[in-house]
């Protein structure tokens, strides 16, 4: 029995030795793809819109690693910094526009296949909420309940056969946007679900 569980321990490290593994940095840009309907608060005279202004871009920089040759699998962790300027009209002023910063640490958990300079993948990402800093919060009425974890997916390619490659992807998310926005102690959320483009440069550290 011991010597059947040292062989397979052998041959299992054999295996690991002889597997492709890759390990690096990335860091680059993201930016929201949508830009949702505003949102109707209130009836009559006291109603007031709540909307989105302008998606900025946002920077992401992390670590990754690859597993695998042709078949892969590319595990990540990555911290998100983003900002959205949000307008706020009211019936008896003009409209307000406020800014909201915000960060997120993503782990896309990718599976993809090689064919030559170009990688394609896909998978699920976890988002965990760290912080926020929002100017909405002088508005009165309005406070904001973010979830811990949200989920969503990503899919694209990256290019290149070096220490240096390029990604390009799309992601899409099972929350909507700005599910975390409360006025008067009432929840509201976008009719669309978030999504991203992502942008981004890999550096391999261990290839």
């Amino acid at each position: 029995m011991k010597q059947n569980l040292v062989i397979f321990v052998l041959l299992l490290c054999a295996a690991a030795a002889q597997a492709q593994f890759a390990i690096g940095l990335k860091g680059g840009l993201q930016t929201q793809t949508k830009s949702p309907n505003d949102i109707i608060i209130g009836t009559g005279d006291e109603a007031f819109k709540f909307g989105v202004e302008d998606l900025k871009f946002g920077t992401q920089f992390g670590a990754w690693a690859r597993i695998g040759g042709t078949v892969f699998i590319q595990p990540e962790v990555v911290f998100n910094s983003n900002r959205t300027d949000f307008r706020i009209g009211e019936t008896s002023a003009g409209e307000i526009i406020k800014t909201e910063k915000y960060q997120h640490l993503d782990i896309p958990l990718l599976v993809g296949i090689t064919a030559g300079p170009i990688r394609l993948h896909g998978g699920p990402v976890g988002h965990y909420f760290l912080s926020s800093k929002s100017e909405l919060t002088d508005f009165d009425g309005y406070a904001e309940k973010w979830k811990q974890v949200t989920w969503g997916w990503q899919a694209g390619l990256s290019i290149g056969t070096g220490r240096i490659s390029a990604d390009i992807r799309y992601e899409g998310n099972f929350n909507k946007f700005g599910d975390q926005v409360t006025f008067f102690g009432d929840q509201y959320h976008f009719s669309n679900n978030p999504a991203r483009l992502i942008l981004a440069l890999n550096f391999a550290i261990v290839k």
